[in-house]
């Protein structure tokens, strides 16, 4: 999964902060101009989905339709998302 998130990073958008969950995917991206983050995330679901079903020999949906985006409005917040991500997959003490 984290060679499709790169895939167009620096063409079609920035990739920040990103980690792949088991069953979902946390990333900070800024999409360019002319490229709209649901096309993104469309591309990312569809070629991964292809992907993984085509490894275990299945087929049909593999993602969710729906996604949780958030608009970040200030450094601070980035920061905190930024954490949060960096954190994630670390084990509950």
């Amino acid at each position: 999964m984290h060679g499709v998130l790169r895939h167009f990073d620096a063409q079609r958008y920035e990739l920040g902060a990103h980690v792949v969950m088991p069953n979902h995917v946390h990333a900070v991206i800024s999409p360019f101009p002319g490229f709209d983050l649901s096309d993104i995330l469309h591309t990312w679901k569809s070629y991964s989905s292809n992907r993984i079903n085509a490894m275990v020999g299945r087929r049909g949906v593999l993602w969710q339709r729906e996604s949780f985006d958030h608009i970040v409005r200030s450094p601070y917040q980035l920061e905190r998302i930024n954490e949060y991500i960096r954190d994630n997959p670390r084990p509950e003490k």
